[in-house]
């Protein structure tokens, strides 16, 4: 982790909608630009289909659809955040990544068990900074699409 100890914690924060979330940034390989996306059919609808990454396929996955709300809407400012899941890259679709931001884990707050309407089980904390509220993601439940 990018951290200065374990008691600090960086962040890439990015938006889905008007939700401000956060991914920790050691779970990040990349940010890539949107690319061209091949649709995978009977795929679960927050699947928007796989790219084809430097030669490597990968799943990527709309975080508006994700977190049950409207799907990410293509523009110049769309990218895809590519985390691993174990064996595999896997990108994850946001209207606009913001800023790395640094944290000390004591700011964090647990969740609300509602967060702008998405269901809580998929956010791990809550840092508030200035006027914001970011809701930091569990990545592990996130990645789960039954």
């Amino acid at each position: 982790m990018d951290a200065v100890n374990d008691s600090t914690l960086e962040l890439t924060s990015f938006l889905v909608g008007d939700l401000l979330c956060g991914i920790e940034n050691s779970r990040i390989r990349e940010i890539s630009n949107i690319r061209t996306i091949t649709p995978v059919h009977h795929a679960p609808p927050e699947v928007c289909g796989v790219v084809n990454l430097r030669g490597q396929i990968m799943t990527v996955i709309d975080m508006g659809l994700r977190f049950g709300r409207q799907p990410v809407q293509t523009s110049r400012q769309t990218r895809i955040l590519v985390v691993n899941d174990g064996q595999e890259d896997i990108g994850l679709m946001v209207d606009a990544v913001e800023d790395v931001v640094s944290a000390s884990r004591e700011e964090l707050e647990p969740p609300p068990s509602n967060v702008a309407g998405t269901s809580g089980h998929l956010f791990q904390s809550i840092l508030k900074i200035q006027e914001d509220l970011i809701s930091i993601i569990e990545l592990d439940r996130l990645l789960k699409i039954n």
